[in-house]
C-alpha cells in the first residue's frame, strides 16, 4: 500500500479542521459584535427614557427669541451645541443651527446661561434650566421645538412680544 492516499486523507482532514476552526471563529466574532451592539443600544435607550425636557417660557425682543428649557428628566443633557432648534414660520419648520455665524440664511441660536449650574458646569443637569437666545431674520416664528442630542424633544407656541 502506498503513502499517497494516506497523505491525501491527512491533508483533507487538516483542511476540514482548519475550515471548521475559521468558520467557528468567524461566528464567535460576529456574535460578540452583535451582543456588544445590542448592549450599547439598550444603554442608549435607557438613557433616552430617563431624558425629558420642557419649554418653560418663550419671549421675543428685537428679532431675538428667548427660550427657557428645563431638564425635567433624571439624565443630564451633555453636548449643548448638539441640541437642535427648529422654528415654524408660515407653517414651515426652519432649522436653526448653533453658533454665532452671520452667513446663516435664517439665523442661529446660542446658549445664554444655565441656572443653576453648580453640579456639572456646562451640562444641563436634572432640574436646571437652559436659556437659549435664537436670533432670526426673514421669518416670523410662531412655534419653537428643541431637540436633545439623543432625540428627546419639547415644543411650544411662541408667546409674548
Amino acid at each position: 500500500m502506498s503513502a499517497g492516499p494516506l497523505i491525501a486523507s491527512g491533508v483533507g482532514i487538516l483542511l476540514l479542521v482548519a475550515t471548521a476552526y475559521i468558520l467557528i471563529g468567524g461566528t464567535l466574532v460576529t456574535t460578540e459584535v452583535m451582543v456588544e451592539a445590542q448592549s450599547n443600544l439598550a444603554t442608549y435607550q435607557e438613557a433616552r427614557m430617563r431624558t425629558a425636557i420642557a419649554i418653560q417660557n418663550t419671549s421675543i425682543a428685537d428679532s431675538a427669541l428667548f427660550v427657557e428649557v428645563k431638564n425635567t428628566g433624571s439624565e443630564p443633557v451633555v453636548g449643548i451645541p448638539s441640541i437642535d432648534v427648529y422654528l415654524q414660520s408660515g407653517g414651515v419648520p426652519v432649522y436653526i443651527p448653533y453658533g454665532n455665524w452671520s452667513n446663516i440664511p435664517y439665523g442661529n441660536w446660542s446658549k445664554v446661561n444655565i441656572t443653576p449650574d453648580e453640579v456639572h458646569p456646562g451640562e444641563l443637569d436634572p432640574g436646571e434650566t437652559l436659556n437659549l437666545s435664537v436670533t432670526y431674520q426673514d421669518i416670523s416664528p410662531t412655534w419653537v421645538q428643541v431637540v436633545t442630542p439623543n432625540g428627546v424633544s419639547s415644543s411650544a407656541y411662541i408667546t409674548g412680544e
